[in-house]
């Protein structure tokens, strides 16, 4: 795998998750829409130019974005049929579940960064209309757990909006995710 062609569609993913929010159609976490019979569960803190604390559920596995697999870490509050969800997604192009450690999170479409490296972003959406589309900069993901049914940790990282790159939004985040289908994953 070349990794600076499959990171480059990075940015564009971002942006068709930001038309699919819009529209409505992004899935929520399960097969049902309900979530996952055990659910994982996250807490975060978002500051910066955006001030939000959020919980929810955890899933990660491994998802197929424009024919490309990886393993990625969805966080979801709220509910899309009500147009009221927050979803932050940490994903790489290596398949393999992350063992305890430190990764590097780095910034949305880097052509030289390895592929243990993880992508970050952020969207939302609210019943007032208000949505948005934020992709990481830099930061760091700490696994703490990992086994077939349970990937535990904490991440940090600092993100700009996708239209507007001095809007700066930093997240830290906790969690304990189980595995399941990724919400959101347009593309496959």
């Amino acid at each position: 795998m070349v990794i600076g062609e499959t990171r480059r569609w990075m940015p564009q993913w971002w942006m068709r998750m930001g038309v699919m929010v819009a529209l409505g159609l992004l899935p929520a976490c399960g097969d049902n829409g309900t979530g996952p019979e055990v659910e994982g569960s996250f807490s975060a803190t978002i500051t910066g130019d955006l001030q939000r604390t959020l919980s929810g559920t955890a899933v990660f596995g491994v998802t197929t974005v424009q024919g490309t697999d990886g393993f990625a870490l969805a966080f979801e509050r709220g509910s899309v049929s009500t147009f009221d969800v927050d979803l932050i997604l940490l994903g790489r192009f290596n398949t393999q579940r992350p063992g305890e450690g430190t990764y590097d999170i780095v910034a949305s479409g880097c052509d030289a960064c390895s592929e243990d490296n993880f992508d970050g972003g952020y969207v939302f959406q609210y019943p007032t209309g208000s949505s948005g589309i934020f992709v990481s900069d830099s930061g760091q993901l700490t696994i703490t757990k990992s086994t077939a049914d349970t990937v535990a940790g904490s991440c940090s990282f600092i993100a700009h909006a996708l239209t507007d790159a001095s809007s700066e939004i930093t997240i830290s985040a906790s969690f304990t995710a189980v595995a399941g289908e990724i919400p959101g994953v347009p593309g496959g």
